[in-house]
């Protein structure tokens, strides 16, 4: 399975995830047969990527689930984007809205069979505030499951997750969306959102001020170099620790108008640099622990120079997924299908995902993409 831009799609590619649109209806289904038609009304409607299947024979490869299924989270990327809207207009959240999407974040994460973070991410530029709020909620829910967290806590953590960035609903638009780095000027109003939405907030009715104070603390260095109070280590309450850690990996690894995706473990190498100068050095080790660093059918570089697809993976053993060699260093086509579990392998490791490009490139050079030609 490979995330790939629309703008690389080709008729006879086979769709490897259900795709919806905005509103959460069904566009094109799993295993369904991309024609010219259908990427044209994928770009149309503004999607930027989705996932394609990369072998013809990919019954071996055990593919992830993600933490809380899409039709879910678009439904409440849109419930939280209205409400956060209908709060621009009116100075008042409704906060019945809110809880009641967040319950069901809660619900739908408890009961997933997965053990491991992952989420597949392929909304719109316009739908990313919105949608970073709902994958924050995620990440940081699973993050609570995983401490143990009582229902009570699990509760808290997850509202003040969805809530966290209410506060950008009142920095303008060409501050949010600016293609490139802020200036001195820009950052100055950007960093107010903490502030603004602890003040939005503490105005709201029938909300314990826990929220509060994670959407005022999310920003907060864990060595006291961040905002708005410079607090540092157990100061900022353990909630703004998991928020913040979740907040930063979203962004890392969601397409936005001046950044391109990165992958897990390229979050996961700037993550782990700033252990305990940004993040809590504890939870970040458990963020880790159970995040999907190499995901099940990705394309990956080996120590060795061979190239591989991400078949399985474990909990506690991401850096050592079972693999099917496809391709030698020089690219040629590995006839005989290998696989290989690299926790056996000590002398093997995965060094890095491929790009996009190199991605192709080698399937192509293999005919391991899946197309309608080869059904």
């Amino acid at each position: 399975m490979l995330k790939i831009s629309v703008n690389n799609l080709l008729p006879g590619m086979v769709v490897a995830k259900n795709i919806y649109d905005a509103d959460a209806n069904l566009l094109l289904s799993k295993d369904m047969i991309l024609t010219m038609q259908y990427i044209n009304r994928l770009k149309t409607i503004g999607l930027r990527s989705i996932y394609i299947l990369t072998e013809k024979s990919h019954n071996n490869i055990l593919y992830q689930e993600d933490i809380m299924r899409e039709e879910t989270r678009l439904k409440a990327i849109k419930s939280i984007g209205d409400t956060f809207k209908k709060c621009l207009c009116t100075k008042k959240l409704d906060i019945d809205v809110i809880k009641e999407v967040t319950i069901n974040i809660i619900d739908e994460i408890s009961q997933s069979k997965t053990n491991l973070i992952q989420l597949s991410d392929i909304i719109t530029f316009d739908e990313y505030t919105f949608g970073h709020s709902v994958n924050v909620c995620a990440i940081s829910t699973m993050m609570g499951i995983i401490n143990q967290y009582s229902p009570k806590r699990l509760y808290e953590l997850a509202l003040g997750a969805i809530l966290h960035d209410i506060g950008k609903i009142m920095v303008p638009l060409e501050i949010l969306n600016k293609k490139g780095r802020l200036d001195e000027e820009e950052m100055k109003i950007m960093k107010n959102h903490s502030t603004y939405g602890f003040e939005l907030l503490r105005k709201t009715r029938n909300l314990s001020v826990v929220p509060m104070h994670v959407a005022f603390q999310h920003h907060e260095n864990f060595n006291g170099s961040g905002y708005p109070r410079a607090l540092k280590n157990l100061k900022i309450h353990q909630y703004a620790r998991i928020v913040a850690i979740a907040d930063v990996y979203d962004a890392i690894t969601t397409e936005r108008p001046y950044q391109k995706a990165r992958t897990p473990y390229q979050a996961y190498e700037i993550m782990s640099s700033e252990a305990g100068i940004k993040f809590d050095i504890n939870l970040l080790e458990s963020f880790f622990d159970n995040l999907a660093i190499f995901t099940p059918g990705s394309l990956v570089l080996l120590s060795n120079g061979f190239y591989a697809i991400v078949t399985s993976i474990s909990s506690g053993l991401q850096f050592h997924p079972t693999i099917k060699v496809i391709a030698k260093p020089n690219k040629e086509f590995l006839k005989e299908e290998l696989y290989i579990d690299l926790k056996e392998y000590d002398h093997i490791k995965v060094l890095r995902n491929l790009s996009e490009n190199e991605t192709i490139a080698i399937l192509n050079s293999t005919q391991a993409l899946n197309t309608s030609a080869m059904l």
